[in-house]
C-alpha cells in the first residue's frame, strides 16, 4: 500500500486528502473515507483509515481518507439557505429522529457540501493519479456517514449543487432527512448496532421504513452488537453470524463501482 498524503481538493476552504494506493498505484475504483466526530472533532489520519485502506488497496481500490469543515456556523451560509437549514433541521426533529439536532444543523450541511467536492475532485483528477474509473463510493462513520448518506439523497436545494456517490456504506449512522429517499438513487449500506448512545438504532429504523416504501435501494444491516464506536472495530475484525467477514460486506457494497 502506498499513501499520497496531503493532496489539496478544496484550496479555498484548505481542505486535503489522503490517497492510499494499492502497490501497483493502479485502483479499480476509489472509496472516500470520511471520519467521525459530531461535525466538532475528529480528521482524516485517525488510525482507523489506516486499516480500512489496508484492506480497500489489498482489493483493488482507492481510498481517499479526507479532511472536511468542522464546527461551521449558520453564518457560513447566505440568508436563503440559512433559512432552508432552519427549516430542515425542524422537519428533521419533528419526524421522531433521536440525535442531536447539531447532527442536523449548519455543520452537517458543511460537511455534505465538502463530500461533494472530494467527490468532484476525484471524478476530474481520478485517473491522473491511478484510479481507473471515475465513480466514486463513501465510507462514513457516524457524522461522516450521516453526511455521506444525506449526500446520496441531497436535500432539494442542494440537488444541483452537489456531486452525489455512487454508493454509500455508513456506519453507525443515520439518514437524518428520509424524506428525501427515493426508487433512483444511489445505494446505501448502513451498519448499525443496538444500545448505541449516540445514534440509536431507531433512526437507522426510520430511514429503512421510509426505504421500503419508496422503493429506495437501502438497507439497514442489525449487528445486534452493542455500542457506536464498537462498530468500527466490529466491521474491521469480525463475522456475521452467517460466517461472513463484515468487511466483505463493504468490499461487496462498493464491487459495483468496478462492475457496473
Amino acid at each position: 500500500m502506498k499513501c499520497l498524503p496531503d493532496i489539496i481538493y478544496d484550496a479555498d476552504n484548505h481542505l486535503a486528502l489522503d490517497l492510499y494506493l494499492p502497490d501497483n498505484l493502479r485502483a479499480e475504483a476509489c472509496v472516500i473515507y470520511a471520519h467521525g466526530g459530531g461535525f466538532l472533532a475528529g480528521g482524516r489520519d485517525h488510525v482507523e483509515a489506516v486499516h480500512f485502506a489496508k484492506y480497500f488497496t489489498d482489493a483493488g481500490f482507492a481510498l481517499a481518507s479526507v479532511s472536511y469543515r468542522l464546527g461551521t456556523p449558520a453564518a457560513a451560509f447566505n440568508a436563503r439557505d440559512q433559512g432552508y437549514i432552519a427549516d430542515d433541521a425542524a422537519r428533521s426533529a419533528r419526524i421522531g429522529l433521536t440525535l442531536s439536532p447539531k447532527l442536523y444543523g449548519p455543520a452537517f450541511f458543511a460537511a455534505m457540501e465538502d463530500l461533494s467536492k472530494a467527490v468532484s475532485f476525484l471524478w476530474m483528477e481520478g485517473q491522473s493519479i491511478g484510479i481507473a474509473t471515475p465513480k466514486v463510493g463513501i465510507l462514513g462513520v457516524s457524522a461522516g456517514g450521516i453526511a455521506a448518506l444525506a449526500l446520496a439523497y441531497p436535500p432539494a436545494l442542494w440537488r444541483h449543487r452537489v456531486s452525489r456517490p455512487d454508493a454509500v456504506v455508513a456506519i453507525s449512522a443515520a439518514f437524518v432527512q428520509p424524506w428525501r429517499l427515493e426508487e433512483d438513487g444511489p445505494p446505501c449500506l448502513m451498519i448499525h448496532g443496538v444500545r448505541d448512545r449516540m445514534i440509536h438504532l431507531r433512526n437507522g429504523r426510520i430511514a429503512a421504513m421510509r426505504a421500503e416504501q419508496v422503493g429506495a435501494p437501502v438497507t439497514l444491516h442489525n449487528t445486534r452488537v452493542a455500542g457506536h464506536l464498537a462498530q468500527v472495530d466490529l466491521v474491521l475484525d469480525c463475522k456475521t453470524r452467517h460466517g461472513e467477514c463484515y468487511m466483505q460486506l463493504v468490499l461487496d457494497e462498493f464491487a459495483r463501482l468496478r462492475d457496473g
